[in-house]
């Protein structure tokens, strides 16, 4: 199978090398740009150009890409079409999906259904398309997330993800009210010795994690606050706001208080992302859940 994108590039592009093109504004591994370059399958104005060849305005660049040069097999996610999917944007090669709460975003085993990945299989079976994730939400957050169509943009959103080129912007209600508008948190996450689905600060193995939050109303008891990630650890909000002394309304992991039956009060927002092979970027909003009102 192959993908093909054909760019023009813009009036307001400023003139760099093929390679540079490639790697730095397209994000294209290396691995990448060596099998365009070795099977001549990107074309700059229909023809083969090497890869120091300077790009100026409104050149035209076409690239190819083979499913034989990608490791990533098509996801064996079982289709699953008892669901109410709701999509929030769609492209050729990408979804904006709104998660549920109580949702997963993929499924652990080879036969299990009634995650989002097994929704949005069932979902592009009839375009004869597939779903691969690229970050995931937890099974209790919901909202906004960005699932590729194709192996291509796999290596590619993974990278935007990792150096925050894909923004990402979460609401929680937390418990308490916070002496600052808006705050920093720098604190390392771990694993815990006595449960395999918690995370501490300072735990084992900890990792660096940074989480920036702004309060945008408050209550005798309570903080609703728009929240983005700096690094990306396993719940890296829930851990780091009770940590605080302010955990979101609704953990069942996290927060001492929570009471049966709530619903975590954590959401993914908006996501902001850049649209393949382009200079364009969309941001897109998910709907705050009826019972998540402040």
């Amino acid at each position: 199978m192959k993908w093909t994108y054909t760019r023009i590039l813009p009036d307001n592009f400023q003139q760099t090398s093929l390679r540079q093109l490639l790697q730095k504004n397209w994000a294209l591994s290396k691995k990448e740009v060596h099998f365009l370059r070795t099977e001549k399958t990107v074309l700059v104005n229909h023809h083969y150009q090497p890869m120091n060849t300077i790009l100026v305005p409104n050149d035209q660049i076409e690239l190819t890409f083979d499913s034989h040069n990608f490791s990533t097999p098509t996801p064996s996610f079982l289709p699953d079409s008892t669901a109410n999917l709701q999509i929030l944007f769609e492209t050729n090669d990408l979804i904006i999906a709104n998660k549920a709460a109580g949702v997963k975003t993929h499924s652990n085993q080879p036969n299990e259904t009634g995650s989002l990945m097994n929704h949005l299989a069932a979902y592009l079976q009839n375009k004869d398309g597939h779903p691969y994730n690229v970050h995931r939400l937890d099974q209790q957050t919901s909202g906004a997330i960005l699932v590729v169509k194709n192996p291509v943009l796999i290596p590619i959103y993974n990278r935007f993800i990792k150096t925050k080129v894909v923004q990402r912007t979460y609401l929680a209600v937390v418990q308490g009210k916070f002496q600052h508008a808006h705050g920093t948190i720098s604190l390392p996450i771990g694993e815990t010795l006595y449960d395999k689905r918690q995370r501490v600060v300072n735990g084992t193995q900890a990792a660096m994690a940074v989480t920036k939050f702004k309060v945008l109303k408050e209550s005798d008891h309570q903080s609703l606050l728009e929240i983005q990630l700096q690094t990306g650890r396993t719940h890296q909000i829930r851990v780091h706001f009770a940590s605080l002394g302010h955990p979101v309304i609704g953990d069942p992991l996290y927060n001492p208080q929570y009471h049966p039956g709530e619903r975590l009060a954590l959401h993914s927002w908006k996501i902001g992302f850049p649209l393949p092979f382009s200079n364009q970027t969309k941001c897109v909003t998910a709907p705050i859940p009826d019972y998540f009102h402040f």
